[in-house]
């Protein structure tokens, strides 16, 4: 058998630290295309992905992905210990915010900036994964403050 014959989808390893938000910044700011899946993919488990024939794309991607994307329970740990400071924030942005997300796009720049806003600039190093429920936390926040 040759190498592309002989795969194991479920042994992939996934570094899910792969995507931190920072770079989400820049590589999710517009629809999610093909080509910025592969290179997530590739970069989530690097050369592991040249072993892999075509036929097994879907296979391989429907294993990654959620691992890039989906918070697991360190990352849910992390994050509940976190409290957002909302006072910088603007309804502008919070606007800008919404209508990114109307538009489809993934991770828009005006996320980014509500994140080091409540959060301080470190936490652009966290792992994409964290982002949506770091938003979360600052839109239950916002929510709990009431209309001032």
């Amino acid at each position: 058998m040759t190498p592309a014959e002989i795969y194991d989808i479920d042994a992939i390893r996934v570094d899910r630290s792969a995507l931190t938000i920072r770079e989400a910044a820049t590589v999710l700011n517009n629809e999610l295309t093909a080509s910025v899946v592969a290179r997530l993919v590739r970069k989530a488990i690097g050369d592991q992905v040249d072993q892999f024939p075509i036929r097994t794309l879907k296979r391989v991607y429907e294993r990654v992905l959620p691992q890039v994307f989906e918070p697991d329970e360190a990352v849910r740990s992390r994050v509940e210990g976190l409290t957002p400071n909302v006072t910088a924030i603007t309804l502008g942005e919070y606007h800008q915010f919404l209508d990114a997300s109307e538009r489809k796009i993934a991770f828009p720049p005006v996320a980014a900036t509500l994140l080091i806003k409540a959060y301080g600039e470190d936490i652009l190093n966290e792992p994409y994964a964290a982002a949506a429920l770091l938003l979360k936390k600052i839109f239950d926040e916002v929510g709990s403050e009431g209309n001032e």
